[in-house]
């Protein structure tokens, strides 16, 4: 996998997940485009308010390492979406069967377990370690 973005590219998700064919599957590569950009955004939103970073200015900060495992959450969250919807969205409710999913569990499972864990791997999911500096740059990416 290529590392010259901090995004994901429908090439990447086909050589990731070579059994879908994810153009297909959405209508088409203006869909597709349109769907990976909303997961990641999402993921972008996911970590900034839960997490306290802000990507945009840690990216450039991201060791190898790092940014291989964020391409992956990425990866499996849109993975997860597929196969599953996108629960963030849902709101638990059934008009006929009244609430189905109460919000808190909604929001627990809305991001997949294989992406929080590479979340954790570059270290975004640490909320023990104090916000930006006044320089804008991480300390603990330094």
């Amino acid at each position: 996998m290529t590392l010259q973005t901090k995004y994901i590219t429908l090439d990447e998700f086909d050589e990731y997940f070579p059994e879908i064919h994810i153009r297909k599957a959405l209508g088409g590569e203006q869909n597709a485009l349109a769907w990976l950009k909303r997961i990641e955004d999402r993921m972008h939103t996911y970590i900034d308010s839960n997490f306290n970073r802000d990507i945009d200015r840690a990216y450039p900060q991201f060791t190898q390492n790092q940014k291989y495992h964020y391409k992956r959450a990425l990866l499996e969250q849109g993975i997860y979406i597929f196969r599953n919807s996108d629960i963030s969205v849902d709101s638990g409710y059934d008009p006929e069967k009244g609430e189905i999913m109460n919000i808190d569990r909604m929001k627990k499972i809305k991001i997949a377990p294989n992406a929080y864990e590479e979340l954790r791997l570059c270290n975004l999911t640490n909320r023990q370690l104090p916000p930006r500096e006044a320089s804008g740059i991480l300390w603990w990416m330094r």
